[in-house]
């Protein structure tokens, strides 16, 4: 399997990117914030790529392109959580036009596409630093991330 073929789906970015976010669930007495979690999970991440790719310089590349991927996440968390907030408040204004409401969509479909780009974009650089052996090892990390993120996202 080459590395485009292994970047060339969105559902594969959305994994990829739920990994940068929330790699192992952390272990804690007390539950803790999402900010908390998601640092002990980007450690976990770290401490997983550096276990599975030998190579320290490699390695150091894919930490950095997650610690990038896991930003662009919460970037674009938080943007869903705005366009959430938008979409209330017209659909509350007894005033809003059908055009308002496309305005919406059309912004945030444009944010998606963008933020989808540059996630694909990271995510290629981060199949092509990886053999196919260290890919399909990190995989079992991103199964498990993609419903701790979505987990989070849904909240």
């Amino acid at each position: 399997m080459t590395a485009l073929h292994r970047c060339g789906s969105t559902r594969g970015v959305v994994m990829l990117l739920v990994l940068a976010l929330n790699a192992v669930p952390g272990c804690s007495s007390k539950p803790l914030t999402p900010e908390e979690q998601a640092q002990a999970d980007l450690s976990a991440c770290h401490a997983q790529i550096r276990k599975v790719v030998a190579d320290t310089a490699r390695a150091d590349q894919l930490i950095a392109l997650t610690d990038e991927l896991n930003t662009l996440g919460w970037q674009s968390i938080a943007h869903v959580n705005q366009y959430r907030a938008k979409v209330a408040a017209l659909n509350s204004n007894y005033d809003a036009t059908r055009e308002d409401f496309e305005a919406l969509i059309k912004e945030q479909d444009a944010v998606r596409e963008t933020f989808l780009k540059k996630a694909l974009a990271l995510r290629e650089q981060m199949s092509a630093l990886t053999t196919d052996a260290e890919w399909e090892q990190l995989k079992s990390a991103r199964l498990r991330a993609l419903e701790n993120g979505l987990n989070q996202l849904g909240s």
